[in-house]
């Protein structure tokens, strides 16, 4: 059996608003405002399940989720991404590292780094190991550096079996 190895890039924003949870990596993070989406909009989640049906050419989460069924608003990113996980093991293919950059000026990241690579971790099972996770700010500039959104950026490595 021969093994490819693939890479996908992802990439989702969300606006910041009151009155909704702030959901980052499949867990909660205490801030006063969350992110404005038809899921719960989760940019960690979006972005990373993005680059991984990528690297398997399988298009984006909106093919298997589109915000237009109102049947699944307000769902959580952590079933979308049990979904993605089927979808690459229908294709023979295993997430190896994941590399995710997030963009924000508010709430403050680093504090978050070791409890969201945990929670990314119990998603999809790959060790810590091959889960690296860092945010940037937006030095003041456009609406992320207003806080009014948060971005995130990933790639994903996939181990493909042929």
């Amino acid at each position: 059996m021969q093994t490819k190895v693939k890479v996908g890039f992802g990439f989702d924003i969300h606006r910041l608003v009151e009155g909704r949870k702030l959901i980052m990596g499949g867990m909660e993070i205490k801030h006063s405002k969350g992110l404005l989406g038809h899921s719960d909009g989760d940019v960690v989640l979006h972005a990373v399940c993005d680059a991984a049906l990528g690297a398997v050419s399988a298009g984006e989460i909106g093919v298997f989720y589109p915000p237009t069924d109102v049947s699944i608003a307000g769902i959580s990113s952590v079933v979308i991404a049990q979904r993605v996980i089927e979808v690459l093991k229908e294709k023979n293919a295993e997430i190896a590292h994941m590399d995710i950059t997030v963009v924000a000026e508010e709430p403050k990241m680093r504090i978050h780094y070791d409890a969201i690579r945990k929670s990314l971790n119990s998603i999809f099972g790959i060790g810590l190991d091959n889960i690296s996770f860092k945010a940037k700010s937006h030095e003041g500039l456009g609406e992320i550096g207003r806080g009014e959104a948060i971005a995130c950026y990933a790639a994903v490595t996939v181990n493909l079996r042929s």
